[in-house]
């Protein structure tokens, strides 16, 4: 990593690293047709859901009061599965990039005083993490999509 970090910033820099080998395999050889294809019964389109994740990623740079957050506009989802898996990367560094700079001090201090957005109450920690698990979860969606449209991957990172 290049730097002494503080151990919160070392594990969160991990579960990046694993959820950006995550989000590579889970649309990699994604045939265009099933990237835009709708779902039934409601459910998102892999596009869609790229867009969510693109979202998620712009909301962890803003729970760290990232000025990072400006660099991934709202249409950053691209017209190909290898276009979004670009944008994703792109995204995932500018994190990494927050987390490495981030004050040690703030990831497990709860504020005195909320601060704005969600669990603005909550230490920037456990506010950090919930896109995680967000993410994942998405990425899940969007292996489960694969499968039932016949393109799966088995590679899960």
């Amino acid at each position: 990593m290049g730097m002494d970090l503080d151990t919160n910033a070392t594990a969160l820099v991990c579960v990046l690293k694993n959820q950006t080998e995550r989000m590579h395999a889970a649309l990699e050889e994604l045939p265009q047709e099933a990237f835009d294809a709708e779902q039934p019964n409601g459910c998102n389109s892999i596009r869609a859901i790229g867009a969510h994740l693109i979202m998620l990623c712009r909301f962890q740079l803003v729970i760290l009061e990232s000025d990072r957050a400006a660099n991934i506009p709202d249409d950053n989802t691209g017209t190909t599965p290898e276009l979004l898996r670009a944008a994703l990367a792109d995204a995932h560094e500018l994190i990494r990039q927050a987390i490495v700079e981030h004050d040690a001090s703030d990831w497990m201090t709860t504020p005195a005083t909320p601060r704005e957005g969600k669990w603005g109450d909550e230490a920037t920690m456990l506010r950090f993490v919930r896109p995680f698990n967000d993410f994942v979860n998405h990425l899940g969606a969007i292996r489960a999509i694969r499968r039932t449209m016949g393109v799966p991957n088995d590679r899960t990172q």
